[in-house]
């Protein structure tokens, strides 16, 4: 993640000292003031609190699985 709270690439923020990228995150919401939920499938049903953008994270996960413009999803909210 860079310093502006912004993702790099689809890299989609930081935990426990390593980076999270689009790939692993199963399901995600937003938190509101930078602040985003997201389930990896390393943590089970767990959620974890990044500070990301959500719309930032919602369009990496998009853009990495394809799923077209307005294609609603309850685990990958458009934002």
């Amino acid at each position: 993640m860079s310093t502006n709270g912004q993702t790099n690439g689809l890299i989609v923020g930081q935990a426990y000292g390593r980076q999270i990228h689009a790939r692993e995150v199963q399901a995600m919401d937003e938190a509101g003031d930078g602040l985003c939920w997201v389930r990896l499938a390393r943590f089970g049903d767990d959620w974890l609190l990044l500070r990301s953008d959500g719309r930032a994270v919602s369009r990496a996960v998009r853009t990495l699985r394809q799923l077209e413009p307005g294609e609603a999803s309850a685990r990958f909210p458009e934002l």
